[in-house]
């Protein structure tokens, strides 16, 4: 029976993929706008959500910055890459000289530095060969949100400072006074020959401030986590290897223990309009309903699927599955074993599924850090927010959670900053992270830290955020304060 369905899945897959590839979609991204302010002293909107104002961004001690050397680079109009990254070097000589063996171009000549974090700038450290008449501009921009800010043109007066011991002898300090973060400089040159004089550009600075949520609670977990869920009465299901569900409830007490599930492999729960449970069972493919414990409703069965999410309203049952490398969405109505529309999605791998209060079905890429909206109808995408820097490596979304004014709370195995959950508005702008990463297997780490993170969830008034993470025989169920009575 299960082969027959899988069979039946991957034939109406393959038709579905043969008839989406006759029509064309743009898949849409935020706007990136690159028009930065044409003077440094005229005003440039920026985020006052969060961060710091430049006078207390001024008074904070250098111990206490961020020191960051370019990780990638593109000059243009060349498309020469890998200029002035990384850190000076005190003894293989300085500067960029095998920009010589190239032809002059006859626009102006550009390098754009991205950094592996942003930061609050106060400061933009040129580390150059000599003195540099070549240099026309200084810009520092943060991609996501088109921010930016000249910090530099030509025939301004600039402080250069001499460097002792090493090869590069010069460099050139801008400072800034900024309350946004950035993570991109880019610099115009004259000509070849100025730009060849750069060696190295450093970004100093301080993270976007936020205020950590306490801790309300924290249990250990007897079994490796595998989902995590919220009910309307604030009850929190957790899913355990091998296919044990615990319902707590908001202070932590734990409340029962389902029985095991007696097949297959339970690795996603929603809640559906009535309050019940919703599984999904990874290795046959099939949705799960509980009412107070007890199985009421049994249906899909197709093919494997990884998560599963109810629209709310409809009840409608989507689950997100991967047979031989091909991602698709299966639609199921309540009670029903057949598929509606079975969607497969245009991307090579996605984890997690969500509907926002506008019923908007959103997942996420996980190989290239990108959250999308996901055509219902279609299996398309209406569009994508990117969680990363571009060609940022070491961005690992696992999972994210939506609260009640549609933002979107992503939880990260892997980041350079460490963070675990970073919060993105209902436009996917970033404002917020919160809880911190240990990469180092321990056999236990503090509160408001955590190893391999697995799932995150939401409480329905948006007060409380759940994390499970764990690693071996030490797990955790983590409580989190976002909001007061």
């Amino acid at each position: 029976m299960t082969i027959n369905r899988t069979v039946k899945a991957v034939c109406y897959i393959l038709c579905a993929m043969f008839i989406a590839s006759c029509s064309l979609l743009t898949s849409l991204s935020p706007s990136v706008h690159t028009d930065l302010t044409p003077g440094i002293d005229e005003p440039t909107p920026v985020n006052n959500q969060a961060g710091l104002s430049p006078e207390e961004n001024a008074t904070q001690n250098d111990q206490d910055l961020v020191h960051l050397w370019a990780e990638n680079s593109t000059l243009y109009p060349l498309e020469v890459y890998g200029v002035a990254v990384g850190a000076p070097e005190d003894t293989l000589g300085c500067g960029s000289e095998f920009l010589s063996g190239y032809e002059e171009p006859e626009m102006e000549v550009t390098i754009n530095l991205n950094y592996a974090q942003a930061l609050i700038p106060q400061k933009v450290n040129l580390v150059l060969k000599e003195m540099n008449e070549g240099i026309t501009r200084v810009e520092i921009l943060n991609t996501r949100t088109g921010l930016g800010r000249e910090i530099f043109r030509e025939n301004l007066h600039r402080s250069f400072s001499r460097l002792e011991n090493q090869a590069c002898a010069l460099r050139l300090e801008l400072p800034v006074e900024i309350d946004f973060e950035v993570n991109t400089v880019i610099i115009g040159f004259k000509n070849l020959a100025a730009a060849a004089l750069l060696d190295a550009v450093e970004l100093v600075g301080s993270p976007l401030s936020y205020e950590e949520p306490p801790v309300a609670w924290r249990v250990a977990l007897n079994g490796k986590p595998l989902s995590l869920t919220v009910d309307p009465l604030n009850q929190v299901w957790v899913s355990l290897e091998p296919n044990i569900i615990l319902r707590y409830d908001v202070e932590g007490n734990l409340l029962e223990e389902l029985p095991a599930i007696p097949s297959g492999h339970i690795t996603d729960m929603a809640i559906n309009t009535d309050g019940d449970l919703v599984l999904n069972d990874e290795d046959f493919g099939e949705y799960i309903i509980l009412s107070k414990g007890v199985e009421v409703a049994r249906g899909g069965g197709d093919a494997p699927t990884l998560a599963v999410a109810v629209e709310p309203g409809k009840k409608n049952i989507y689950m997100l599955g991967s047979l031989d490398g091909l991602y698709y969405l299966l639609n199921y109505l309540p009670n029903s074993f057949e598929i509606n529309n079975p969607l497969p999605l245009v991307s090579t791998s996605y984890t997690s599924l969500a509907f926002n209060s506008a019923n908007q079905l959103f997942t996420i890429r996980d190989q290239d850090g990108f959250l999308a909206e996901i055509d219902e109808n279609s299996g398309l995408e209406f569009y994508s927010i990117p969680l990363s820097a571009y060609n940022q490596p070491g961005v690992l979304p696992k999972s994210m959670a939506i609260d009640k004014n549609d933002n979107f709370y992503v939880l990260y195995s892997s980041n350079p900053e460490n963070a675990a959950v970073k919060v993105y508005d209902v436009d996917g702008f970033y404002f917020r992270s919160f809880g911190k990463l240990i990469n180092q297997p321990l056999s236990q780490w503090p509160e408001g830290r955590y190893v391999n993170p697995v799932d995150i969830a939401l409480s329905p008034d948006s007060r409380f955020v759940f994390i499970i993470d764990g690693e071996g025989d030490t797990n955790y169920l983590t409580c989190l304060l976002l909001q007061a009575e």
